[in-house]
């Protein structure tokens, strides 16, 4: 949309229409945009004082202003809004609405209804009202940028001023600022209502409440349902939830005509929020409500009893929060509290902290003066104000302050995981039962994850389960959870052998089933292996050669639990765990294992010139390895010396110095040489000396390839040799 620097823009959704309007009239062809899927419907209206674009957008679409050089680039996106809110603030001159750079006012008509839109248009940065505000002379539209006022008085005015707008009308918006509790009064003045909870003493709210239970039962039963309401409101307003949510149930069960009435619904669902049971309170989010602000706010509360973090519950309490202050002492003592720690927790502590100002001599609020210390940075004060609460003679006061102490020394690393769960272990007496004892065994047992107290954790979570069967889901896949992080420690890598074993066999039922698991079993069998421990490896490595998802995979657990049968002795079940697990299209590196395991498995059988005979076919050293440790088994030193032989020509080194591998391998030909009386095949060896090196393997090897002596001018290179002789044990303990 081509406007120049200073034009002022605001966005807004209206009836199914996204509405752009600019602060100055322009004439703009759109024909260029015909055909568009979405843009090509837009329509542009020139107005008295400016300029507005409409089309119509589907259900979560919305409009993006962003300023250009050339003019506002108009985005259509799903993505919700983010950047600064305007806040309403009741002043006494009327409504300011404060915003960095205000443009000017629009007016224009609702297309569908009719009623005056003040547009307040925006020169900057985006911000918007997230919350629509409903009063008797407006309502102070949600937007995407900018502010929009649908005037339900001709006497409002909307006009921009310095630091944002003012909204104001004659005798009908300006209330004086006064004290605390005068400005919050102020600010729920503003906000519009749907119930009527009499802010009355309590034994006068007693006697109204005898007085409605008379009333409705002097009527016949299909007349009563309203005179029922009305109490339950006052039983509501004494904060007696459980006893108004049986009595509108009561109600509805009598009269028909009550039940299908949207607020009947309502109000049986802010009762259940107030006896506790948010579950049974779905009714409040009902689209057939009026659109109030004290829907919203049992709405936000509802939220707050089921996710006390949620961002929005936090939000859409900073913007009606003050209804909190007209209702009737009962019920503000257990709402408020609940109100300005969830704003705290969801990051409106701006919010939060004018709440807490307007009571300041408030004792039941002191917690959550903690919280905002703590959520503001300011640690000491949040300590000391928890270390005090946590001797109060409330115990759950108490209880939540010594907790929540506890987290704020481990975020600051005062303490550390283990400390921390020492602190909280000692704080498992204060309170028993319910949700808030399950969250102490939960992150009780996450803090011993964190310190690698793995078994500890994992008994805990197993004893919580008894205690509370219903969380059971997911008690048990934080335990798959914690167990695997276990296995991935290398501190539990590096516990005793036995220890392993105990924590392994304690949790095996841990193992996911399935192919979910078999990472995880795959990993497991890997560990007990390492630690010689095949007993316990063996019915793993079994699990995972059936139910790995791929034959090559299958093929690979299987030549494990080969070869693990193997050393244990038990061919029969060797052979088996191979021909179980046989398949084509294995990679050449696992074929060659496999085909080497299968002649191992015959040479223990008996069939050893069968199995060497097999393992030269396959022409690789891994191979002649296998077929040199087979013929030394055997006593066939012959072919001891052809297999060792042929591993050396193809992985020794021609020339240099022998690496640690080489040395050993050359070492153990020359042995083969000598117990098969090979002595020009010693000869040829002799070269290599030189490539031994120094050591223990050099000397060994010079002396098992040194020549016989065979005349008196070789007794100096006789003694020589057996010096070397004498030093044999010591060369044995180095090749072992």
């Amino acid at each position: 949309m081509p406007f120049e620097a200073g034009v002022g823009a605001a966005a807004f959704r209206r009836r199914g229409q996204g509405v752009a309007v600019f602060d100055a009239a322009r004439p703009i062809d759109l024909s260029a945009l015909a055909g568009a899927k979405v843009f090509g419907a837009a329509k542009v209206h020139v107005l008295a004082g400016g300029t507005e674009l409409t089309m119509p957008l589907r259900r979560g679409m919305r409009l993006a202003l962003l300023r250009r050089s050339a003019g506002w680039l108009i985005v259509l996106t799903r993505h919700s809004p983010v950047g600064p809110v305007i806040r309403p603030l009741p002043i006494a001159a009327g409504l300011s609405l404060p915003l960095a750079a205000p443009g000017k006012t629009v007016s224009l008509l609702d297309p569908e209804t009719g009623t005056p839109l003040l547009v307040g248009t925006e020169r900057a940065a985006p911000v918007a009202v997230r919350v629509t505000h409903r009063a008797p002379q407006f309502a102070l539209l949600r937007s995407w940028r900018g502010v929009v006022v649908e005037a339900l008085s001709d006497r409002l005015r909307l006009r921009p001023t310095a630091d944002g707008f003012l909204l104001a009308g004659r005798g009908g918006l300006a209330v004086s600022p006064g004290g605390r509790e005068t400005a919050a009064l102020a600010d729920a003045a503003l906000l519009t209502r749907s119930f009527y909870f009499p802010d009355l003493a309590t034994p006068a709210l007693s006697s109204r409440l005898r007085r409605q239970l008379r009333a409705a039962a002097a009527r016949p039963p299909l007349a009563r349902g309203p005179r029922l309401r009305r109490a339950a409101e006052t039983m509501i307003a004494l904060d007696m939830g459980a006893e108004a949510h049986a009595l509108l149930h009561l109600a509805a069960s009598e009269d028909p005509g009550e039940a299908a009435w949207p607020e009947h619904a309502a109000l049986a669902a802010i009762a259940a929020i107030e006896a506790g049971s948010p579950a049974k309170a779905g009714a409040i989010d009902a689209r057939s409500l009026p659109a109030t602000d004290e829907v919203t706010f049992w709405r936000a509360i509802r939220r707050a009893l089921q996710d006390p973090r949620s961002p929005r519950a936090a939000q859409l309490l900073a913007s009606t929060a003050p209804l909190v202050l007209t209702y009737p002492r009962a019920l503000r003592r257990s709402l408020l509290p609940l109100t300005i720690e969830t704003m705290i927790r969801g990051g409106e502590t701006q919010a939060a902290a004018r709440m807490l100002a307007r009571r300041p001599h408030d004792k039941r609020l002191d917690l959550a003066r903690a919280m905002l210390d703590a959520a503001q940075g300011r640690t000491g004060e949040a300590l000391a104000l928890y270390d005090r609460l946590s001797d109060s003679s409330d115990r759950l006061t108490a209880f939540r302050a010594a907790t929540r102490a506890v987290a704020l020394r481990l975020d600051t690393h005062a303490i550390g995981p283990a400390q921390a769960a020492r602190d909280l272990d000692k704080l498992r007496d204060g309170w028993r039962g319910g949700e808030r004892e399950l969250h102490l065994l939960e992150t009780l047992a996450a803090l011993r994850a964190r310190a690698g107290q793995w078994t500890r954790a994992l008994a805990l979570l197993r004893h919580t389960i008894r205690d509370f069967p219903k969380a059971r889901p997911r008690l048990r896949a934080e335990m798959r959870r914690l167990f695997a992080a276990a296995l991935a420690d290398a501190k539990l890598d590096r516990a005793p052998p036995l220890h392993y074993v105990a924590f392994v066999n304690a949790n095996a039922d841990l193992l996911p089933k399935g192919k979910a698991g078999l990472p995880l079993a795959g990993k497991l069998a890997d560990r007990l292996l390492s630690l010689d421990l095949p007993d316990q490896a063996a019915p793993l490595l079994a699990r995972l050669a059936r139910e790995a998802p791929t034959a090559p995979a299958r093929a690979r657990f299987g030549a494990k639990l080969a070869e693990l049968r193997l050393d244990q002795g038990n061919l029969a079940a060797a052979a088996k765990a191979l021909a179980v697990t046989a398949a084509s299209d294995v990679p050449p590196s696992l074929a060659l294992r496999r085909a080497i395991l299968a002649a191992r498995i015959d040479a223990a059988e008996g069939h050893v010139p069968e199995a060497e005979a097999a393992l030269r076919k396959l022409n690789a050293a891994s191979a002649d390895r296998a077929a040199a440790t087979i013929a030394t088994r055997a006593g066939d030193w012959k072919g001891a010396v052809a297999a060792l032989a042929a591993e050396a020509a193809v992985t020794v080194p021609p020339s240099g110095t022998l690496p640690p591998g080489s040395r050993q391998l050359l070492l153990r030909l020359a042995t083969a040489r000598v117990r098969a009386g090979d002595l020009a095949g010693l000869a040829a060896m002799r070269a290599d000396q030189a490539r031994m090196g120094t050591g223990p393997l050099a000397d060994l090897f010079r002396l098992l390839t040194a020549p016989g002596v065979r005349s008196p001018d070789q007794i100096a290179r006789a003694g020589a040799t057996a010096a070397l002789a004498a030093g044999v044990g010591q060369a044995l303990r180095a090749v072992r």
